[in-house]
């Protein structure tokens, strides 16, 4: 159901275990009103309360060309055309019992369905860079982009030896 049906007093309750996933749903109407970012939020006739949610929006992300060769396409761009994956959220109580990658089954078809909106080869995450986390986009296709572990290496903002708080990953959304 879109973020901007659904009751923000319910909104507000939703927990994930995650501050800043648990504090964007309450936010997710104003960015799906501007057009920032679709939010999605999951329910189950069996159970109380939001199971989840997820928000995408459209992107791009140049490829190393080793990533191109990949895609096994005959065009090259500067840039290819990606849906970005910006949240991704299951209930705390929920966690583990396959919720996530029943959202992720929804979203990839949704995307890999989709003729006439909007044209995407590529899923892009921002993954939490931690190694549960990275682990599930992983089972679900994802790898990291080289070219943004190249531009992150060439353009390192943090303070030397602080580690990054996400991981870019791609995934082709024909594979």
């Amino acid at each position: 159901m879109p973020v901007i049906e659904v009751d923000p007093a319910l909104l507000a309750t939703f927990k994930c275990g995650r501050a800043h996933l648990d504090s964007f749903l309450a936010q997710a109407p104003d960015f799906h009103r501007a057009r920032l970012g679709l939010t999605t939020v999951a329910f189950h006739r069996d159970i109380d309360g939001i199971v989840g949610y997820f928000t995408l929006a459209n992107d791009s992300l140049p490829l190393t060309t080793s990533e191109q060769l990949e895609l096994n396409v005959d065009v090259v761009l500067k840039a290819y055309p990606a849906v970005k994956l910006g949240r991704l959220a299951v209930a705390s109580h929920l966690q583990g019992q396959g919720i996530g990658e029943q959202l992720m089954s929804f979203i990839h078809g949704e995307i890999l369905d989709s003729e006439s909106l909007s044209a995407a080869r590529l899923v892009i995450v921002d993954a939490d860079h931690e190694e549960r986390v990275v682990a599930f986009y992983r089972r679900h296709g994802y790898q990291e982009s080289l070219w943004a572990e190249a531009q992150a290496k060439n353009h390192r903002t943090l303070k030397v030896g602080a580690p990054p708080t996400t991981v870019k990953m791609i995934r082709d959304i024909l594979a």
